[in-house]
């Protein structure tokens, strides 16, 4: 047999086992299309060269709520859409090939990860973190727009008597009836040493959003102090259970997209 005739004919049994086949199923489940493709060859897909995709597929990543409930109703195909979160995160998606009464391919996905607010991410950034009281002064000055009680124009002032006294020796703190902290100290004036005394409050709240775009949330904070050997002072703030304020939000955020969708939201995902 010539070499041509050979090579023919291995290229002829080739193309034949490429081709398209189906498994034989006696069962109810549907047969499934498998091909055999001789070694050193490789499958192509074309979907690539076709005008529009042969089906809906790919993942979109929503920056608030609102985006991602339009996402959901203009995409939604009957009975195979699914929505499911994670409260902890807190996020979102939206798997609009699911299995439902057919298998679905599951790649067809919205999601919304509930972005934190610069403010939160703020807060909870220095949450317990101990600094001397001029770089708490600037902090809380910095952030005083987020203070709702004692409000904003309290807490400068506050913040500009610490960072006024910031060479002073304190000397003791007591808690007031009222809720306040009064802090003694001592400082020389013109060579002699002088007391005073320096009220701060115990604890103060936040009104800040927790998501981006979201609504405010108060926040309560423990306002902390240690009186260091020296008379040097070091201060801090403990915010009160942010975990459950996170919740909150992430609660809100739930019911708002049930709501607005009508789709019941899934624990998981």
């Amino acid at each position: 047999m010539e070499d041509s005739t050979i090579i023919n004919d291995a290229a002829a049994l080739g193309t034949a086992l490429a081709q398209p086949r189906t498994t034989v199923n006696d069962s109810d489940d549907p047969s499934i299309p498998f091909v055999v493709v001789p070694e050193g060859y490789e499958v192509h897909d074309l979907e690539r060269l076709f005008p529009v995709p042969a089906r809906k597929k790919g993942t979109i990543e929503f920056r608030d709520a609102g985006s991602f409930c339009r996402a959901v109703k203009d995409s939604a195909e009957g009975g195979a859409t699914k929505l499911y979160g994670n409260p902890r995160t807190p996020s979102f998606k939206a798997v609009f090939n699911d299995h439902g009464s057919e298998p679905g391919w599951q790649d067809h996905i919205a999601t919304y990860a509930c972005p934190l607010s610069i403010e939160w991410k703020t807060w909870m950034g220095n949450n317990k973190k101990q600094v001397n009281q001029e770089v708490f002064a600037q902090f809380i000055e910095d952030n005083s727009p987020d203070c709702a009680v004692p409000s904003a124009a309290d807490m400068i002032e506050i913040s500009r008597t610490l960072e006024a006294k910031k060479k002073v020796n304190f000397a003791s703190g007591i808690r007031l009836s009222n809720g306040q902290t009064e802090l003694t100290y001592e400082e020389e004036v013109t060579g002699t040493a002088a007391k005073g005394r320096l009220t701060i409050p115990e604890i103060f709240t936040l009104g800040i959003p927790v998501l981006e775009g979201g609504p405010r949330y108060a926040v309560e904070a423990r306002l902390r102090y240690r009186i260091a050997d020296g008379g040097k002072l070091t201060l801090w703030y403990d915010l009160l259970r942010p975990h459950k304020v996170l919740e909150d939000a992430a609660a809100e955020v739930w019911k708002l997209i049930e709501d607005t969708t009508g789709f019941k939201v899934l624990n998981g995902g």
